[in-house]
């Protein structure tokens, strides 16, 4: 193994591992310029341990009877997965804590976004939320397709999706988690940050509470992201369902680099 390759395959095991960037320095979203993406063929390999038929419990984030009030653009629609799921990249195992969807995609590839964005949340095994580099995010991009998409129409499909905190959640029996996700071979990952303002139960949050992270427009910044190269496919009346939930849509716009690598890993 030459010099050059050996520190790029370290270079993005550390990028899974360790965070290196200021506060502030390495927020996301992100737009992906292919032309500057390090290629590596040999990095930590995710593999996912889903449950087969779990119980999801949907909910929609967004308080209306918040005090002070927190836009909606901040909310989504999360689903809770009973059981235990969880992905290891190479020997480290992460947790999925929820998925969760955006209007439009959050993340660009050369500036070209989605209609929509999904997200698998991942708490590295023994870690608190708020730790250094504690999470991990999978995501994929959401395009339109003419066939409906068989596990996510148990979503999508239903008419009962709430609206806002105050509706009841929904329960989605018999959802498998591992259908959702194109193949996890081929991504782009990045150190960012969370998308949206958080803090997290048991621990102190990093950046201050709602308000403060919205003043200064800083989120968490304890999350390895790992950024599918291949599409996840709903029907566009699929699509519309989640778009009219947010209907000014809930996506953060894309933040500089500020001199972050971005890997193509791809096995």
């Amino acid at each position: 193994m030459n010099i050059k390759f050996r520190s790029t395959v370290l270079a993005v095991a550390m990028a899974l591992t360790a965070g290196a960037y200021a506060e502030g320095v390495r927020q996301s979203p992100i737009n992906i310029d292919k032309k500057d993406v390090v290629d590596v063929h040999h990095a930590p390999q995710i593999t996912a341990v889903y449950q087969s038929s779990a119980t999801l419990n949907v909910v929609n984030t967004y308080n209306p009877n918040r005090v002070p009030l927190v836009h909606k653009e901040w909310a989504t629609l999360r689903a809770t997965p009973s059981g235990s799921s969880y992905v290891m990249v190479g020997h480290q195992q992460y947790d999925l804590l929820q998925f969760h969807f955006h209007t439009p995609s959050e993340h660009k590839v050369n500036d070209k976004g989605a209609p929509m964005e999904v997200h698998f949340v991942h708490l590295r095994t023994g870690a608190l939320p708020c730790d250094p580099e504690a999470l991990l995010v999978i995501g994929a991009m959401i395009k339109p397709d003419s066939d409906a998409h068989n596990e996510l129409s148990k979503i999508f499909d239903r008419k009962d999706l709430p609206e806002d905190s105050t509706k009841s959640a929904v329960s989605i029996t018999n959802f498998d988690l591992n259908k959702v996700l194109p193949k996890l071979d081929a991504s782009w990952r990045y150190s960012g940050s969370l998308t949206a303002p958080s803090t997290f139960t048991n621990c102190s949050a990093q950046g201050g509470s709602i308000e403060d992270q919205l003043s200064a427009d800083v989120f968490p910044e304890n999350v390895q992201w790992v950024v599918l190269t291949k599409p996840v496919e709903l029907t566009r009346q699929q699509i519309n369902t989640f778009k009219r939930l947010f209907e000014e849509g809930n996506s953060r716009e894309t933040q500089p680099l500020n001199g972050r690598k971005v890997y193509h890993v791809h096995h």
